[in-house]
């Protein structure tokens, strides 16, 4: 049931590169190493941890120092516990996987000819997306351009085949700030401008379910596109029921049925599939068709909650 998106690929969790395993696959291995950052590491990746740290509020030295001790250990145990993810103090793979989503552009083009860890990541993150189908070599050639050219054609940018600022933002796109009002007739509740008991009382109840979290790429449909029946893989007649929250999953990655709170959409049920949802790819039902399409492609921040 979804409108104008094209068919993603299902695709590997791990990809071997010349006889190496790869155990983070994500642009998260440039920038924070392959190892797990910890009390009494050392080097360039917990400086660049330090930075998002910083950044979002937690990390409270003045500049990092590149020397994970006790005041970065507070940090990373802050950010853990804002972002529902297990409270240790430990920067492995699931915390990485969150800290990317919050990293910014640091000026370095990354285009054409390039090679590098940091090409391997855009390789798989545009792969994990459906948009890339060639080998994970660290190599920026012509298919790993011509999947930046299509990413950015359905997100609305300039087709230049360079991840630049805006590309680079679209594809790592942060989690909205708390505090941003959402359209009650996107079929979410309202959040005003600085409601923060809303937002807090919303956060207490996402916690308290002890979610699991997954950063997706959404996009939104309605019940009357073209070929839409209206009703939805689980037997929901959105038609007649417009102020469902339903969500349009591949079953693989989120079982039918599963509670979920979506950043910016609210609290809404895995009750639907579509031929182009697959991988991290979910879809939104909405009532209004303009809602939808004002929607367009966002990476959203999802809690399992059962």
């Amino acid at each position: 049931m979804d409108i104008n998106r094209g068919v993603a690929k299902k695709l590997a969790v791990t990809t071997i590169i010349t006889g190496t395993l790869l155990s983070l696959p994500t642009f998260a291995s440039a920038q924070f190493g392959h190892e797990t950052l910890r009390k009494g590491s050392q080097n360039e990746h917990v400086q660049n941890l330090q930075k998002v740290l910083s950044q979002q509020g937690y990390y409270k030295l003045s500049k990092p120092t590149g020397y994970f001790g006790a005041i970065t250990e507070k940090a990373v145990k802050q950010f853990q516990e804002k972002n529902y993810l297990k409270v240790d103090g430990l920067v492995g793979t699931k915390t990485k996987e969150v800290l990317k989503h919050y990293l910014r552009f640091d000026g370095q083009l990354i285009a054409f000819g390039e090679k590098g860890e940091r090409v391997i990541g855009i390789q798989e993150d545009l792969k994990d997306l459906g948009y890339y189908n060639g080998y994970v070599d660290g190599t920026f050639g012509m298919k790993t351009q011509d999947a930046v050219e299509n990413f950015q054609a359905n997100n609305g940018l300039k087709q230049d085949g360079i991840i630049g600022e805006h590309t680079f933002k679209a594809l790592y796109g942060s989690p909205k700030p708390a505090g941003v009002s959402v359209s009650k007739t996107a079929g979410a509740t309202a959040i005003q401008n600085g409601d923060t008991n809303t937002k807090k009382q919303q956060d207490n109840r996402v916690k308290a379910n002890g979610s699991k979290v997954l950063y997706m790429n959404a996009t939104a449909y309605t019940a009357f596109c073209s070929g839409c029946s209206g009703t939805t893989a689980t037997g929901i007649n959105l038609r007649t029921n417009p102020d469902a929250k339903v969500v349009a999953v591949d079953p693989d990655v989120i079982p039918l049925g599963t509670k979920l709170y979506i950043d910016g959409y609210g609290y809404a049920v895995a009750g639907d599939t579509g031929g182009a949802i697959r991988g991290k790819h979910i879809d939104l039902f909405m009532p209004d068709r303009t809602d939808a399409l004002h929607w367009g492609r966002q990476t959203v921040k999802v809690n399992i909650l059962n």
